[in-house]
């Protein structure tokens, strides 16, 4: 019986690092390199690969410098201001001819822990909604809220609490 379990859980790790294992190209680039189109981290030394119909462009994942937009205490409606940071967003994204981000929805750290993964939620959906008016695929974006977890600026002011209240686009 112990034969049994022990050969059981052998083979349940087995399988669990089988399926965790990474599919690693043989190029030297492999570890900095990855195709837009699928969500995964980028770092400031990442290069993003571009495919187009006959060349691929490669953009520099810190050549991209994309704004945050703010939002006003328990809102998640655009403002003027917001709506022209994600215009300038979206031309640079253009002009870069990068398809696929994501929408990060951030709160300050006042209110449930719920409460600010609701309104994360509905900040970057708001904001994925105007790049789709500006011409983005609906399904090449995809939003996260991270609600309070992620603040910019930890003191106990309104100052810093509007600086985490945003949206996030990243590559």
């Amino acid at each position: 019986m112990k034969n049994m379990i022990k050969f059981m859980l052998v083979f349940a790790l087995a399988a669990g690092l089988t399926a965790c294992s990474k599919n690693v190209k043989d190029d030297a680039a492999a570890d900095n390199v990855g195709t837009v189109g699928t969500v995964e981290e980028i770092s400031a030394d990442d290069t993003i690969i571009i495919e187009e119909e006959d060349a691929a462009i490669v953009v520099e994942a810190e050549a991209v410098n994309l704004a945050p937009v703010y939002f006003a205490l328990n809102q998640y409606t655009l403002s003027k201001e917001a709506r022209a940071v994600l215009e300038a967003n979206a031309e640079i994204l253009k002009v870069k001819g990068v398809k696929t981000i994501t929408v990060e929805g951030n709160c300050d750290d006042r209110g449930t822990i719920a409460y600010n993964i609701a309104l994360g939620d509905k900040r970057a959906k708001e904001v994925k909604d105007y790049y789709v008016k500006l011409g983005f695929n609906a399904d090449d974006i995809y939003t996260i809220s991270y609600g309070k977890e992620r603040p910019v600026c930890t003191e106990s002011t309104n100052a810093c609490w509007a600086k985490n209240r945003r949206a996030d686009t990243v590559i």
